[in-house]
């Protein structure tokens, strides 16, 4: 029974697999707050006196607080998610020919019809070292954002309360290049880590089927050739990405997902 239980809600077994391959490429940004560094600030005052300063520093984000020449205490950084960017390229064993790139912040929607966000630009020299040269040969123009829902806590009931879920948006990524197509894209935000993450696979399904629900309902025809989620736990904080998980899926015709390996 312990295994059945883990095949069905940790590998999500049950699933269809499709005959498609994926790659992406995915980094996040995090915002640190001023107020939050004000706050900071002061309770190094407070708990060192008044000689204190206290520093941020980038990489990676943490506070150090120096008396003198000395360092008294240094902790991470106050961070907030900000968004994640990046790109899947999508297709049939060996021809990996659909590209999407997105850029989304969790907590609201973009602009319809943004164009070059992030730019192959940006792509070309954050990924460079990782990705073949190959995948960064298109035009900023190929790739529209589309229809994008945002998703709230309230929408998600009693499940929605137990992941501790605090946003989402989907995007529809339109491809106007070689092999053309349109994925949708996704990026939630939960704070139930530590038993959340085995389960991303079965959480990033129910997520991903409702935002397929929420984009039909807009009536755009048809619908998306893929879907993506990208679920990030604990995420008010410095250092996301290593909590960032990435599931890919072909939208099959009846609306059903097939899991893309």
């Amino acid at each position: 029974m312990a295994a059945a239980a883990i095949g069905e809600l940790v590998f999500d077994l049950r699933m269809p697999r499709a005959s498609l391959a994926e790659v992406h490429a995915i980094t996040t940004s995090v915002s640190i707050l001023i107020a939050d560094y004000d706050r900071a600030v002061e309770a190094m005052k407070t708990k060192y006196g008044a000689d204190a300063q206290t520093v941020l520093e980038t990489q990676p984000p943490r506070l150090i607080t120096r008396v003198g020449d000395k360092i008294v205490e240094e902790k991470r950084a106050p961070g907030q998610f900000s968004d994640a960017r990046g790109l899947f390229v999508i297709g049939r064993q060996g021809r990996l020919e659909s590209t999407f790139p997105f850029q989304i912040d969790p907590h609201e929607a973009p602009a319809f019809g943004r164009q070059g966000e992030p730019s192959v630009r940006y792509l070309r020299d954050r990924f460079g070292k990782k990705l073949s040269a190959q995948y960064f040969e298109f035009d900023d123009r190929d790739a529209v954002t589309d229809t994008c829902i945002t998703m709230s806590p309230a929408e998600l009931g009693w499940i929605g309360r137990q992941l501790s879920f605090q946003s989402g948006t989907f995007c529809v990524v339109f491809w106007k290049g070689t092999s053309p197509g349109s994925m949708l894209i996704g990026v939630a935000l939960a704070d139930g880590d530590p038993w959340m993450r085995p389960f991303t696979r079965r959480i990033c399904r129910w997520l991903t089927t409702i935002a397929l629900q929420r984009v039909a309902a807009t009536d755009r025809e048809p619908a998306p050739d893929y879907a993506a989620c990208l679920l990030v736990d604990r995420p008010n904080r410095s250092g996301a990405d290593g909590t960032l998980r990435a599931h890919v899926y072909e939208v099959r015709r009846d609306a059903t997902l097939a899991y893309v390996n």
